[in-house]
């Protein structure tokens, strides 16, 4: 069920104070929820024309993509979702390969134009988010801001592998150097993002000539309470720290449709919350929780209902949000979990038979992560897939050490078998 929201965007673009032209683009389609930030690349020909072209097309093909849409707007699911990000997703690849061809027109063989591109895509209460470049998009939560977008660029690159540091990042020299742009292949690998809203919340989309002279915690209060949604206050003080490049700052602020209503904002980040808790998750960033919590089915489950039995074969994992449940084997209680407890992870590496029977002893709210949304994170995101396989695996790794002690102790004791419960094996 999705939340009317109240949105208002505004958008600011600079030329700055060394450039001679603004080669930045940004588009506003509130008709379509539709929000571009485009950056032309200064050292290819036209990048004016790219970042123009980008929002042009992408404009295009989501208009001819309306009933995708409405379908989502009236009926939201698993499948409406996939079909938005895929919609968003070739409208990307689109204007990658027109501008693409494009380059080769206006500068003959060889040619090339390129742009990166930031765009969020909003639909009643959630938000889609498509990435490439080194621009970004912040998500303005609870006064905090977070950056739910990873740069493509090369230092972006060193910092994650561990060659730099993030103060030698910083001063890099190449920090410019982009590693995913558009056109200046026919394709190009994009990241999307699905993010679920509330009353309050703000999307900052902005070109480095922003977020490379205005840190993350400065862009809280000039968004909450500035003119233009702060976009003027940011440019302004991006230009008076040097404004070496163009640009460029798009909010999108989404309120509750009534302003009279309190706002409740629980409903968006008790999901968040409830990952950043659990052991299995409290590695990631907020942008990774942002994305496994998009992959997740929210369960509402009464008092006394039984999740599944021993024996059973088991393809998901459950995360406990609100409430509780006890956990038997042969009749006999073998542990009770509560809030930010979880169970049924190995069902991420294979499908087996429940060991136990789970209960709910209480109402209980949780997260659902199955087995096959968990493949689709693999496909959309390795790095992290590899974070939660590591992370599965010390779980193993722990619980054969704990076996190990206990045969060698000759301790089989049922209470203590109970301390390295798994569901799955």
């Amino acid at each position: 069920m999705t939340t009317a929201l109240h949105i208002d965007a505004w958008v600011t673009t600079d030329t700055g104070r060394v450039r001679k032209h603004n080669e930045d683009s940004a588009l506003v389609e509130p008709s379509l929820g539709l929000y571009v930030v485009c950056d032309g690349m200064g050292g290819f020909k036209r990048g004016d024309v790219a970042s123009s072209l980008a929002c042009s097309v992408v404009l295009e093909s989501i208009t001819a993509g309306k009933r995708t849409l409405a379908l989502h707007a009236e009926q939201p699911s698993s499948a409406t979702i996939a079909a938005v990000q895929a919609l968003l997703q070739n409208a990307v690849q689109r204007a990658c390969e027109e501008i693409y061809q494009a380059g080769a027109s206006i500068a003959g063989d060889g040619g090339r134009m390129g742009t990166t591109l930031d765009a969020v895509l909003v639909i009643a209460d959630q938000a889609f988010t498509a990435h490439v470049g080194d621009g970004r998009i912040y998500l303005i939560r609870g006064g905090e801001c977070h950056q739910v977008t990873e740069d493509h660029s090369l230092v972006q690159e060193q910092l994650r592998e561990g060659l730099i540091t993030p103060d030698q990042a910083r001063k890099a020299k190449n920090k410019n150097v982009i590693t995913r742009a558009l056109g200046v292949f026919p394709s190009v690998l994009v990241d999307l993002l699905y993010i679920q809203l509330a009353p309050g919340d703000a999307l900052l989309l902005c070109s480095d000539g922003l977020h490379g002279y205005v840190g993350a915690p400065e862009m809280i209060e000039p968004v909450a309470s500035g003119k233009a949604g702060g976009t003027e206050a940011l440019v302004d003080r991006a230009n008076k720290r040097g404004g070496r490049d163009n640009i460029t700052a798009l909010v999108v602020r989404v309120d509750a449709e009534n302003p009279n209503e309190p706002r409740d904002e629980a409903a968006a980040t008790q999901h968040i919350e409830a990952l950043r808790r659990c052991d299995l998750f409290s590695f990631c960033t907020y942008r990774e929780l942002v994305q496994i919590s998009g992959l997740c089915e929210t369960r509402q489950v009464p008092a006394n209902t039984t999740l599944f039995i021993e024996d059973e074969l088991g393809g998901e994992c459950f995360i406990i949000e609100t409430g509780s449940v006890e956990i038997l084997r042969g009749g006999v209680t073998l542990a009770n979990l509560g809030p930010a407890a979880y169970f049924g992870e190995m069902s991420f590496i294979d499908s087996p038979r429940r060991s136990a029977t789970v209960r709910t002893t209480s109402a209980s709210q949780f997260l659902v992560l199955s087995r096959n949304e968990f493949l689709r994170l693999v496909r959309q995101d390795s790095a992290l897939a590899t974070k939660l396989m590591w992370r599965l695996l010390h779980h193993l790794a722990r619980m054969v050490r704990n076996a190990n002690a206990r045969v060698l102790a000759g301790v089989t004791t049922l209470e203590i078998d109970s301390i390295d419960l798994d569901l799955d094996q």
